[in-house]
């Protein structure tokens, strides 16, 4: 009998989930398609173009083009709204700007795009822009070069649509800036926007019928004081990152969406009808509105989390956990959000150093951008390797053997001998290997939470 669970043990040590994302694209270093050698040549010598100096940070996937954004960290980037296309070569594909050189020239005024945060496309052809309006970020000469503002093009005539800058009583200069963006359409008229504001924790929601927005703060946007200890890549750091996270579920029977929220410095997910967020008279009163946003639950140690995308078709939400250099995902319909309910649909110390965008297209695909941005930040790149990554999968195949899978059922009285009773007796510890294994943060595949369950079940056997 201790052979076959000694069998069985080795069997679950070396059972890992199957991490169906494959690399779509990849770069050591940032270039882009010039007009010319000429113009690529004026651009360096005037530091426009620094080839270090460029990360590519958000993603969006329309139509056969992938738009990249690359934020003005620093000096000498090129454009900060790109896309390239997926016939392209997946080897350091060059960026195109978009909609062209113009929009990116920094030497006027006021430049069409300053730098580009996150984005996104909705279904009726149009692509939301956060422009943070600074550049030079991370350098000592930084600068404001335009209001933050929400940009929106129309991408059949990859045209400007509009510009809505922010009213000046809904950020605060010294602390607000606006990291993510969610679109709720209702119909093409009738869409509301939400920006996450990190710095001064808030969510700003923007009518575009009415072309005005306003400010909603609320205690769960905050940071969790005890989340804010970060390492990755053995770079140990703390950030103090609010508000963060945004993802939109199907529309109800009244027509509204819930909005599942967290910070990046927290462990916890949260969640709120638009119901209430898109009524402007009623979110006035923060004292009204307090008990409607919900604490659904934590992550678990080690899961700080930054973008997340829900996936309507499957109701799957999708997020990255920046600390554990992964990707995983929660079922909405279960009723309980726990560590033992959330799957693990991709997890690499190689390939997904610092997952920082997700989403998913039309053709049920998603794609997820790593980019070592703590490296770029607090150390140095070393751009004889590969840096900045695409990857991609179907949904199904992402979330086959997960508990987010529809026909995964979850056993929660082995879970909680697993995770209580027996873990002394198993003495199974986690660790954050290149392909990992869950038992740290919760997230078991079925395959693993099988041969565990076995385990569990001979041990009662032989008592």
């Amino acid at each position: 009998m201790f052979f076959l669970v000694f069998s069985l043990l080795c069997i679950l040590k070396d059972t890992v989930a199957i991490d169906s994302l494959k690399v779509a694209f990849q770069w050591k270093q940032i270039d882009y398609d010039f007009p010319s050698p000429e113009a690529k040549w004026d651009a360096t010598n005037k530091r426009q173009y620094i080839p270090e100096n460029n990360l590519p940070l958000g993603l969006e996937v329309y139509g056969d083009r992938i738009f990249i954004t690359l934020p003005r960290w620093k000096e000498g980037v090129a454009a900060s709204l790109t896309y390239i296309k997926m016939t392209d070569n997946p080897v350091s594909p060059l960026l195109r700007p978009y909609p062209d050189w113009e929009t990116h020239n920094q030497d006027v005024e006021i430049p069409g795009i300053v730098s580009a945060f996150r984005i996104r496309a909705d279904s009726c052809g149009r692509l939301w822009v956060i422009d943070s309006g600074y550049k030079n970020m991370l350098d000592q000469t930084i600068a404001k070069k335009v209001t933050p503002r929400l940009l929106i093009f129309d991408l059949t005539t990859d045209k400007l649509i509009r510009t809505y800058e922010i009213p000046k009583d809904q950020w605060h200069t010294e602390e607000s800036f606006f990291a993510n963006i969610a679109v709720d359409e209702k119909n093409c008229d009738d869409s509301f926007t939400y920006l996450a504001d990190l710095g001064h924790p808030a969510l700003v929601v923007y009518d575009y019928k009415q072309n005005k927005s306003w400010m909603i703060q609320h205690h769960y946007f905050n940071i969790d004081p005890l989340a804010g200890k970060m390492n990755v890549s053995g770079i140990s750091f703390q950030w103090e990152d609010g508000l963060f996270g945004l993802a939109l579920s199907e529309k109800d029977s009244e027509g509204y969406s819930t909005l599942y929220f967290h910070p990046m410095t927290s462990f916890n997910e949260f969640k709120v009808s638009t119901k209430i967020l898109t009524n402007e008279e009623l979110v006035k009163n923060s004292t009204a509105i307090f008990g409607e946003f919900k604490l659904l639950g934590s992550r678990g140690p080690k899961a700080q989390s930054g973008v997340s995308f829900l996936h309507k078709k499957t109701g799957v939400l999708f997020y990255a956990l920046i600390n554990l250099n992964a990707v995983a995902c929660w079922r909405t319909s279960l009723k309980n959000y726990t560590m033992e309910s959330q799957g693990r649909v991709f997890m690499s110390n190689e390939l997904m150093v610092f997952p920082n965008d997700i989403k998913v297209d039309a053709n049920d695909t998603i794609w997820v951008l790593s980019d070592k941005l703590p490296i770029f930040m607090y150390k140095h790149l070393n751009y004889r390797e590969y840096n900045f990554r695409i990857l991609k999968s179907s949904v199904k195949e992402a979330i086959t053997g997960t508990t987010c899978d529809s026909t995964f059922k979850i056993d929660h009285h082995i879970m909680k001998n697993i995770t209580l009773a027996n873990k002394s007796k198993l003495n199974i510890t986690g660790n954050n290997t290149n392909r990992g294994s869950r038992t740290n943060t919760g997230f078991f595949s079925r395959s693993e939470s099988v041969l565990l369950s076995l385990v569990i079940l001979i041990l009662i056997s032989i008592r």
